[in-house]
């Protein structure tokens, strides 16, 4: 695209380039590397390197530089395995981020909302079947009723359950 006040083309910015070249790119990597989970991680190592290189000086072909990145992890292939554990390491983080935690809260929410809904028998064998992990004996006999009312129940229990989960594809 040009600028009307500058002479010069000014180029898309990097992200734009990367998203254009990604498909030749990893077309590129599947065909030198000798397997599909290497293929990815040289992918992803190599657009990892030209984004760093990138805030230090601008790039003028990204894609060259991500082929020739890519061409050499798959020459010290040793050093890709090691580099990827220490991304991994770097990655991981001990408690979720804030917009984990608000969508399991808010997941959480919607299933105590349907349970709530649920026949009051039938939410408590289901809740301890698959919570609690008593036996259909152990709920019969707690709550009064037959080893078939148990089956009933957690058989509709586990009907009711599926029909919201298909309407709420998010879970």
């Amino acid at each position: 695209m040009l600028d009307p006040h500058c002479p010069t083309p000014v180029p898309e910015p990097l992200d734009e380039r990367l998203t254009s070249a990604s498909g030749p790119l990893k077309r590129y990597i599947q065909r030198i590397a000798p397997n599909n989970s290497d293929a990815a991680d040289i992918y992803q190592e190599s657009i990892l390197r030209v984004i760093e290189q990138a805030r230090s000086q601008p790039l003028r072909n990204p894609l060259a530089y991500a082929v020739r990145i890519a061409r050499n992890l798959l020459i010290n292939k040793p050093k890709l395995q090691t580099l990827a554990l220490d991304a991994v390491d770097e990655l991981l983080c001990p408690t979720p981020c804030p917009e984990e935690r608000t969508s399991q809260a808010q997941r959480a929410q919607l299933l105590q909302d349907f349970l709530a809904t649920m026949p009051a028998q039938r939410r408590d064998v289901l809740i301890r079947r698959r919570l609690q992990g008593e036996s259909r004996e152990q709920i019969a006999a707690a709550m009064g009723i037959s080893d078939e009312a148990v089956k009933k129940h957690m058989t509709r229990a586990l009907a009711d359950l599926q029909r919201f989960l298909d309407t709420h594809n998010h879970f």
